[in-house]
């Protein structure tokens, strides 16, 4: 039993007039009187009464022509189902984020991406930069917001998104919170407050080098596995800190960010993804991405 067994007899079973439905059907009467044979035969009962007058549906062929239409039904429910995933417009999509830096724009791209595509299922998931890793070996996450990826994720594609100038960050109690610009080595005697290093490998390893080549080797007495509590430790007087300038959006009383001159080189916020995974939500989701990356950029500016 094949779908055009169903389809011609659903037609038939309507119309109660083989002519008519061979007409509606663009075949030749003589086949399609052929596939309702076959397929009577293949169920092994009678579903259409006929002769030279009429066409009436069996016992059997009513009870078969309910299930008959929803299987049709059903059949194209699938196919257009399949083709709105294909171009982007079903499914679902998860996205793990990293809150500082993309907290003021990623809620704007969300809202554009719904509007959009309101059948796709959006799943968020704020994760550091390790977990986010995790998460995409686990196949839980199709596109993570995060720091530079360390070596060793071939599976992995990247694109920066923008870069974020660093930032000293200390109490406003400090002697140098009131400056405008702090080198780096003024703070070489002071103890450092950095975010763990198994936490974003790139970011950590990226400051401590600048401070290297600054002249000296830092302190770090404190190695929080968040920001936020980065940020709770320096305010408390518990060190120092050297973070990116999105930061500012988790904190800002108690605490001073003061520019570093000279500047150090920024540290990228990227865009990744597994580049082998099929995932057409994604897909346009990228898309939506590069087309604002402009606006992006304009956005971290105010």
């Amino acid at each position: 039993m094949e779908l055009r067994h169903l389809r011609y007899f659903v037609a038939v079973a309507s119309e109660l007039n083989f002519s008519k439905a061979a007409d509606k059907l663009l075949v030749a009467q003589p086949a399609l009187s052929t596939q309702i044979a076959d397929l009577e035969r293949d169920i092994g009962t009678q579903l259409l009464f006929r002769n030279t007058r009429t066409v009436q549906l069996t016992a059997a062929g009513k009870v078969f022509l309910e299930d008959a239409r929803s299987i049709l039904a059903a059949t194209e429910s699938a196919k257009d189902k399949a083709m709105r995933t294909s171009r982007g417009e079903e499914g679902e999509l998860s996205i793990g984020f990293f809150a500082a830096p993309i907290m003021h724009v990623l809620p704007e791209m969300i809202r554009s991406y719904r509007a959009m595509y309101p059948n796709v299922t959006i799943r968020m998931h704020e994760l550091t930069p390790d977990r986010q890793l995790a998460a995409f070996a686990r196949e839980e996450i199709d596109i993570g917001f995060t720091r530079p990826l360390p070596p060793g994720h071939p599976d992995l594609a990247a694109q920066v998104l923008f870069r974020e100038n660093l930032l000293a960050v200390m109490a406003e109690t400090h002697p140098l919170a009131s400056r405008q610009r702090v080198e780096l080595a003024e703070l070489a005697q002071e103890a450092f407050v950095l975010l763990d290093r198994m936490v974003a490998v790139g970011m950590y390893d990226h400051i401590i080098s600048a401070c290297r080549t600054a002249g000296f080797s830092p302190s770090v007495v404190h190695s929080p596995d968040l920001m936020a509590t980065v940020l709770t430790m320096v305010a408390a007087e518990l060190g120092v800190s050297v973070v990116p300038e999105g930061v500012r959006n988790l904190r800002r009383r108690q605490v001073a960010y003061v520019p570093i001159s000279p500047a150090l080189d920024p540290i990228p916020l990227v865009m990744c993804w597994r580049a082998q995974a099929d995932s057409p939500p994604r897909d346009a989701f990228l898309q939506l991405v590069r087309e604002r990356a402009a606006a992006i950029q304009e956005e971290l500016k105010r």
